[in-house]
């Protein structure tokens, strides 16, 4: 029992009135109130009246129902049952529609399809495959009415899909890559015929007029084919490489032609991915002008043509050549260290060595006398036998063992007894005899001839020994001496390691010097600055070829580099690998910097100047078609140039650099030091990767494939 208002009065009802359906309540309600008073009958019951009937009856059947505990098992109750909308959408049905597509077996496979989604579905719902299946059929009929389009390029892709694997397992068959023109057409009209009159005999239950309209269609569209597909291919192409080269462009800062300009000479000058690293060589005074022919044309093009794009090419290349002695002596400095004077040197090593005579003034003054007689004999016989100058410089030193007496000797000996003067005898005297073997060490530093020299190294030792023998401690102070000469001789020798003449040293002969030379000798203790003096000499030749030559950065680079890998093998070891490696990449660097300067503002290379202003202002170049004017100019572009008659008016029109912010903008990127140029490049020249063959294949795929379908 419940109780409920109608027209404002209070009416029981009972569990039957609830249990009606809302029209049957609604038809008893309609009876309730004729039975009501007539006052309340008068007024007929408004809309919301009977809404709020409704409601108060709803209400009450809810309460009834939760009061027997909520609704039972089996009861049901008169909810609408919701049904789903069967359009997929465009996504959908695009999806669903490739298998359609597909020539000759697509209605089957499209069927296959559907039946496949219909078991999974039947599978993880319960329910009967035959009513899943049905309704994926119709939701596929209902999204295909509804998108048209998104079948249509469904269909377009299976009909590709389909016929690309049989074009590439027999090109030959579809008339790719045949090279007679006839048998090209041919393959191509008779392979369009036999797919598209079964693909219309299957779709058309195998009606014969329907099946010879689809083999002429087919056989039509065949026979374009071959001519179609590469046009679609080529303009596809340039739409991709005009995409490509839009980004390039921006983000260059440039305009498309510019953009196009530069791709094309980085292209030539067959720079790539490795152009990264190049420019970082150069350091941060390189230029992506630096890195070819081709870009160094084009800024010597610009220095040509008055304007701001001269201003900026020409500005640069002076202030880089205004900087050039700063940057290479500073790398010098900082490798290698200041550079020596070869002078100042030596005369400090004769100094040091001037400075030994009181060392040696001491080690005589307690030494006895000296015996040269075995030296005479030795030197007597050798004078014998030998001939021509080993004999002359022998007769010399034996001369130099003869002791005249003095005017002294000679009064001191007619005063003693009434002897007869004394006659010449044999140097006895440490120091005499040291004196000596100076005047040997002199006589071989200006010797020609290996058997004079031979000669003289004897009789210096002879010498030596006695000298060794005779006086104490006399070795010791010789050790100074010969370290101190050796030293002097390092730095001549320093001086000769980058000449090309016979007496420069060869790379293993200076690595020998320089490891025996810092061995000590003799009595030395310690090891000798033979190394540092070699060092100083090199050092100090390599800033008088900088003095004479810097402003002639090719000539610099050859001298120090030299011709081959003996010079980079000798600073090698002197300085190191790295630091030598450091010095020629400078030398390399300043050689490329100059040839910059030279081809950009010393008229050098006039010919590829002359055609980079051609090219730059359009009067000449290569041909400009339509779809370079579509990368110029996008669509309208491309439209435009094909209303012309003539292709020298697109390139009057599109190819040159005629606005002086053009010829700015590609000055600042010629003069630019950033890597991001390269990439921008690189993706310029590589253009928009899409093969157009791979696109023609497709084209000739969708001709080919169920044309009457489409």
């Amino acid at each position: 029992m419940a109780t409920i208002n109608i027209q404002g009065q209070k009416v029981t009802v009972d569990d039957a009135f609830l249990s009606m359906t809302p029209d049957q309540q609604n038809a008893a309600v309609d009876e309730i109130s004729k039975s009501l008073p007539t006052p309340a009958a008068a007024a007929a019951p408004s809309g919301a009246a009977e809404a709020d009937v409704r409601a108060q009856v709803g209400i009450a059947r809810a309460q009834a129902l939760m009061a027997g505990g909520g609704p039972q098992p089996g009861t049901g109750h008169n909810a609408p049952t919701f049904v789903p909308t069967p359009d997929m959408g465009a996504a959908g049905t695009f999806l669903t529609s490739t298998g359609e597509g597909v020539p000759i077996v697509g209605p089957y496979v499209d069927k296959g399809l559907t039946a496949a989604a219909a078991g999974i579905g039947s599978a993880l719902t319960g329910d009967p495959y035959s009513q899943v299946n049905d309704e994926m059929t119709r939701m596929n009929e209902v999204s295909r009415e509804a998108h048209p389009v998104a079948r249509t390029l469904g269909n377009a892709t299976g009909a590709a899909a389909g016929t690309l694997p049989a074009m590439m397992a027999a090109p030959e068959v579809f008339g790719v890559g045949v090279a007679s023109l006839p048998l090209r057409f041919g393959a191509s009209a008779l392979s369009g015929a036999a797919i598209n009159g079964a693909d219309a005999a299957v779709r058309s239950g195998g009606d014969a007029w329907e099946a010879e309209k689809g083999a002429l269609i087919g056989g039509g569209l065949g026979l374009a084919a071959p001519v179609i597909g590469p046009l679609v291919g080529k303009g596809v192409k340039a739409i991709a490489d005009g995409w490509n080269l839009r980004g390039a462009a921006k983000s260059l800062g440039v305009d498309k032609v510019t953009a196009a300009l530069l791709a094309k000479a980085f292209g030539r000058d067959g720079l790539d991915a490795a152009t990264h690293a190049d420019l970082a060589k150069l350091g941060p005074s390189g230029m992506v002008m630096d890195l070819g022919e081709n870009l160094r044309s084009q800024a010597a093009g610009l220095a040509a043509l008055p304007g701001e794009g001269k201003a900026i090419v020409k500005g640069a290349i002076d202030a880089r050549d205004a900087g050039a002695n700063a940057r290479i002596r500073s790398t010098l400095d900082q490798e290698l260290g200041p550079a020596p004077v070869p002078s100042r040197i030596t005369t400090g090593i004769e100094t040091n060595q001037r400075a030994l005579s009181p060392e040696y003034r001491d080690a005589l003054q307690n030494a006895g006398p000296v015996n040269t007689l075995p030296i005479a004999r030795y030197l007597d016989q050798d004078i014998q036998n030998l001939r021509g100058e080993p004999q002359r410089v022998l007769q010399r030193v034996r001369a130099m063992l003869d002791h005249a007496p003095t005017p002294q000797e000679i009064a001191q000996a007619a005063q003693a007894l009434g002897q007869p003067p004394p006659g010449t005898s044999l140097v006895s005297d440490a120091g005499e005899l040291l004196n000596t073997r100076h005047a040997i060490d002199d006589m071989l530093q200006t010797t020609q001839g290996s058997n004079a020299v031979n000669a003289l190294t004897t009789a210096r030792q002879a010498v030596d020994d006695e000298l060794r023998a005779s006086v104490t401690g006399i070795k010791e102070v010789d050790a100074k001496y010969s370290e101190l000469a050796r030293q002097r001789e390092a730095v001549q020798r320093g001086q000769t390691v980058l000449a090309s003449g016979r007496e420069a040293p060869r790379p293993t002969e200076l690595a020998n010097e320089f490891q025996q030379g810092a061995l000590p000798q003799g009595m030395q203790i310690g090891p000798s600055a033979v190394p540092v003096r070699l060092r100083e000499g090199a050092r100090a030749e390599i800033e008088r070829i900088v003095g004479t030559k810097a402003n002639d950065r090719v000539a610099l680079q050859q001298i120090i580099k030299g011709e081959g890998d003996w010079n980079r093998d000798r600073l090698t070891t002197l300085f190191g690998a790295d630091r030598a490696s450091r010095i020629f990449d400078l030398l390399d660097r300043e050689r490329a910097f100059a040839e910059t300067t030279n081809q950009v503002s010393r008229n050098s290379y006039t010919a590829a100047r002359q055609a980079a202003q051609k090219e730059l202002t359009g009067a000449g170049g290569d041909g400009f078609g339509i779809p370079q004017a579509y990368m110029a100019g996008g669509t309208m572009g491309a439209v435009r140039a094909a209303g012309y008659k003539g292709v020298g008016a697109v390139v009057d029109a599109l190819s040159g650099l005629k606005s002086e912010a053009s010829r700015a903008a590609l000055a600042r990127t010629l003069t630019s030091n950033d890597s991001a140029v390269i990439d921008a490049l690189l993706k310029a020249n590589a253009g928009s990767r899409l093969p157009a063959s791979q696109i023609d294949n497709v084209a000739r795929a969708l001709l080919l494939g169920s044309a009457p379908r489409r």
